[in-house]
């Protein structure tokens, strides 16, 4: 349940002018919400302000329909349908574009959703692991066996005590038959193998390298991934926009010890732009902070005095862009003039500038000018960056751009991951191949940076003219360029006929189908804990430096994950984390291999120690000795092997998986023939040795058998834990087999 929480929807609050992310089930009535692309609505709330906002409604348990919702709407009087209420959102929407921000007025079962269905989330099933079905499967074909062949056993020990005098009864040899079949594999020992999964879960969550994998049939699923897609690059990127370079109209800036006026322009309106974002959570619902990491990077290198620089210019207001033009203006006044700073994220600004500064002085601006300009910047965005036009104009003039004038352009860069390659070799090293695809069509997504398009490349229009299929060498080809959803989709598809599991990571949902259709879906979110938030200090503040709309995956992607991993960031998280996660879950079946190893050994021994004694009308061991050894020696050995912290190496990771019975019995046939001779010594030794009167009559048959049926399970998992009966150094140092000894 805990695990699950980081899967489920949170709803971002404004309380005393502080932005909190916090669980859904905390939002009250009165709280203000923001709401934008990809979010889940928490509550039924009236809309303050918004942006371009359409949604899908929830009108049903799996029905949606799409309206637009805007706070200016009215609504008649006497309207009663929800369908109709312009300026209401209602829980359950799923926000399809723009952003808003909201009063909430209803919470849970009053909302309208919550009174046709009781709820707003549901949670995944967890589904029994592929390995522990496996497992089981193995188990009660042991059990079956045993069974048949210890049944029969019974009525020959009752003929043959009857034939010679003995006290054998039926009751007693066949309850012994069944506790022989019963502990080959006890329920509470299946319950308890769920445990190696959930145990693991949690390390992965706690590890220095964490990842949040959502159940025990997640990480079954993700052991057996052969093909990784990367549809962006969240898992690669940190999710922060760093400066890289800057241009202006005299070219680009290269040097920050000795730089002209013009470029002092670019520095100072930078500062200003970073001033008025600051103070942009209480003015609109434009999310605050994308730029500050790469504004403040350029502000320091560039020395700019931002106090001397803030009485100079004082800034009036600050209007953030909309989603349809998304240009931010700062208003301020520089020696009595007043001004107006534009900051665009697109090259069409380029065309409305007549001017430019040069050399410090405005300037006119040519058509020449301006191509080479956009050129520059067309250059910059084609590589994945990001680029901020900064343009100016004095008040009043802003809106017919008599005298608009460029300034300069930032250019920033989302950072990489220092270990995104060497996390993609040690996933190649497994066997699995790493597939990334570029689009650089699609700006709302990170992009996979140059320097991480390894291996051999693949074009789609080249493999078209080719009269190639899209799946042309399929497996050697490690990055696609221009693939839409539907061509990725196509691929998968391919892989999966061919017995392959696929994973997809990223976080958009413009690959929705391929999302839903994959083995495994994994996706880069902020791994913290959403606190109660029952009291003020437990809220979990958004106070985060560059935290932008691509940190994080979109609320109905989240929910749908499998994994999540974090974004990358001090050389943690991204697809190291993802690395590490699936080479620690190889333990998981490392263990559950090693029991039913344990098991077929120790299942052996009993069978004989109870069956021998039987063939000569005398029933030693009971239904209680053998069901003590399977319900307490047997448990506490799984409970051993849970905390086994061996890793698992490359080499034979692909080994652990459980193979069937009759795999299983030649796996280590060392272990099966020193089982049976172990069993078969303890049986007869008693009868040696009390035939020659060795140290006088043997008294005590069943405490000595007893105790050496315990003693045998401890040899048998010795033997497996340590491969080896005579490796006594690495079994002094586990503090969990002295305490079994």
């Amino acid at each position: 349940e805990r695990i699950d929480h980081y899967f489920r929807p949170t709803a971002k609050v404004i309380r005393d002018g502080k932005l909190y992310r916090i669980s859904f089930d905390n939002v009250v009535p009165g709280d203000v919400i923001l709401v934008e692309r990809g979010d889940i609505v928490c509550a039924d709330a009236r809309i303050v302000t918004s942006d371009d906002l359409h949604i899908s409604m929830r009108i049903g348990i799996n029905k949606y329909i799409p309206l637009k919702k805007q706070a200016s709407a009215a609504i008649s009087v006497e309207e009663t349908n929800p369908l109709k209420y312009a300026n209401i959102l209602h829980a359950g929407s799923i926000v399809k574009n723009g952003n808003a921000r909201a009063i909430v007025f209803a919470t849970g079962r009053y909302t309208y959703l919550g009174a046709m269905t009781g709820g707003v989330v549901e949670t995944l099933p967890d589904n029994v692991p592929v390995e522990l079905r496996k497992f089981k499967k193995i188990s009660s074909s042991i059990s079956m066996i045993s069974l048949l062949f210890v049944l029969p056993m019974s009525i020959i020990s009752l003929i043959i005590s009857h034939i010679f005098g003995g006290t054998a009864t039926l009751s007693a040899t066949f309850l012994t038959s069944l506790a022989i079949a019963a502990s080959t594999m006890t329920q509470l020992s299946c319950t308890a193998c769920k445990y190696f999964f959930v145990k693991k879960i949690k390390d992965i969550s706690n590890s220095s390298n964490p990842a949040i994998i959502r159940s025990a049939d997640a990480l079954d699923k993700l052991q057996g991934v052969k093909h990784i897609f990367l549809l962006d690059g969240s898992a690669v990127t940190d999710g922060v926009l760093h400066y890289e370079a800057a241009f202006n109209a005299e070219g680009d800036i290269r040097s920050f010890e000795n730089y002209t006026s013009t470029v002092q322009k670019l520095f100072e309106a930078a500062a200003l732009y970073d001033m008025a974002e600051a103070n942009a959570l209480t003015l609109g619902v434009h999310y605050p902070d994308r730029f500050k990491v790469g504004l403040k990077e350029l502000i320091t290198q560039g020395n700019v005095d931002v106090e001397a620089l803030k009485i100079r210019c004082p800034i009036r207001s600050y209007a953030t862009g909309s989603e349809t033009q998304p240009v931010d203006r700062v208003y301020y006044t520089d020696i009595n003039e007043k001004c107006v700073l534009s900051v665009s994220r697109q090259a069409s600004v380029i065309d409305e500038c007549r001017y430019a500064y040069i050399q410090g002085t405005k300037m006119p601006l040519s058509s020449v000018g301006s191509d080479r300009l956009k050129h520059t910047f067309n250059v910059h965005v084609s590589r994945g960056k990001k680029v901020l036009v900064f343009t100016v104009a004095s008040f009043g003039n802003d809106a017919n751009n008599s005298d608009r004038c460029f300034i300069g352009a930032i250019v920033l860069r989302e950072g990489v991951d220092m270990l995104a390659v060497k996390g993609v070799s040690a996933l190649k090293k497994k066997g699995i191949n790493i597939v990334s695809f570029v689009n650089n069509s699609i700006s709302d997504v990170p992009q996979i940076p140059v320097e991480l398009h390894l291996g051999n490349k693949a074009h789609k229009n080249d493999l078209l003219k080719s009269g190639y299929a899209l799946t042309h060498k399929f497996g050697e080809i490690n990055t696609y360029y221009d693939f839409s959803s539907d061509d990725i989709a196509e691929l998968m598809k391919f892989a999966q006929s061919n017995g392959e599991a696929v994973a997809v990571v990223g976080f958009t949902e413009f690959a929705s189908d391929v999302i839903s259709s994959a083995d495994v879906f994994i996706t880069c979110a902020p791994i913290v804990n959403v606190f109660d938030a029952k009291n003020e200090h437990e809220l979990y503040s958004l106070e985060l430096e560059g935290v932008g709309v691509s940190q994080s995956c979109v609320q109905t992607v989240k929910t749908d994950a499998d994994v999540l991993i974090p974004r990358p960031s001090g050389n943690r998280g991204g697809i190291f984390s993802l690395y590490k996660a699936v080479q620690s879950s190889g333990g998981v079946y490392k263990n559950l291999n090693d029991f039913c190893r344990y098991i077929l050994g120790v299942q052996l021994i009993r069978i004989l120690m109870v069956v021998i004694p039987m063939l000569f009308g005398k029933p030693i061991l009971d239904a209680r000795h053998v069901l003590f050894c399977g319900f307490v020696i047997d448990i506490i050995v799984l409970l051993m092997l849970s905390n086994d912290k061996r890793s698992v190496s490359d080499k034979n990771l692909k080994l652990t998986r459980i193979s069937s019975l009759k795999k299983q019995l030649f796996y280590d046939i060392r272990l099966m023939i020193s089982a049976g001779v172990a069993a078969l010594f303890a049986v007869i030794l008693p009868w040696i040795v009390d035939g020659l009167d060795f140290m006088g009559a043997y008294l005590y048959q069943v405490e000595y058998l007893f105790s050496a049926l315990i003693w045998l399970h401890i040899a048998v998992i010795y033997f497996v834990r340590y491969n080896s009966v005579l490796n006594v150094a690495k079994a002094l140092k586990s503090k969990n087999f002295i305490i079994l000894l």
